[in-house]
């Protein structure tokens, strides 16, 4: 009669029976985990990656962005902020011509201007109440071409026998003609951009602001002066 297994040699005939099946759910699992940490390295890499996409997108400007800041520091660097005599060539233009005007002499006037009318002209030597253009100030905007310019010139107009002097502001545009010269444009509204721009140029608020200190000036003149009051409402 054969002797009875003992509970350990049935536990060693079950694993020797069964030791194929383990060795393969063992390599199953290993290879299951080796997967999974492939993936797991691979996403973290790719996540990685995008981040860092991400920034240097974010830190790099767009071609529009890099254009804007490349026109404002040019508008930096050319353009010249909007106050009182900030360009001497067009306030020396200015001056020149109202003190001409004034004195009529009519040559000085002709070199400031790119054109001048024969009615022009004669209405200016007829003119005979304006004594003097005083404190001639130029406020200048650069003009879209280069070697332009919109001129807005204050003065006190002087007039013979009246004590007070009038306030009053006049527009003008400016530009290099083929000798060089800066001129007057005698002619603004035939030439839709120059009419165009100078429009544009009173929407700006600086330029609004100086016409309203203007006009406030004017008005007090008047309302201070009866005398100049009769003489500009006679006109």
């Amino acid at each position: 009669m054969a002797k009875p297994m003992s509970k350990k040699d049935r536990f060693r005939e079950w694993v020797s029976d069964n030791l194929r099946y383990m060795l393969l759910i063992l390599a199953i699992l290993v290879v299951v985990g080796l997967a999974l940490l492939i993936v797991h390295l691979v996403s973290s890499k790719s996540e990685d990656g995008q981040n860092k996409t991400k920034a240097e997108v974010t830190a790099t400007p767009t071609p529009a962005a890099e254009s804007e800041q490349v026109n404002q520091e040019t508008d930096g660097q050319t353009a010249a902020e909007f106050a009182a005599e900030n360009n001497a060539q067009v306030s020396a233009v200015a001056v020149r011509y109202y003190t001409a005007l004034a004195a009529k002499d009519m040559d000085t006037v002709k070199s400031c201007v790119d054109a001048l009318a024969a009615e022009d002209e004669t209405q200016i030597l007829e003119e005979d109440k304006v004594e003097a253009y005083n404190d001639i100030i130029t406020y200048t905007l650069e003009g879209a071409e280069e070697g332009t310019y919109l001129a807005f010139v204050s003065y006190n107009c002087k007039y013979k026998d009246i004590d007070t002097q009038l306030p009053m502001l006049t527009e003008f545009y400016m530009y290099t003609n083929q000798e060089g010269n800066l001129v007057i444009a005698s002619d603004t509204e035939s030439d839709a951009a120059i009419a165009k721009a100078m429009s544009g140029a009173l929407e700006q608020e600086a330029v609004k602001a100086l016409v309203g200190n203007v006009q406030a000036s004017y008005d007090q003149a008047l309302e201070s002066d009866a005398k100049l009051k009769d003489y500009v409402e006679g006109l």
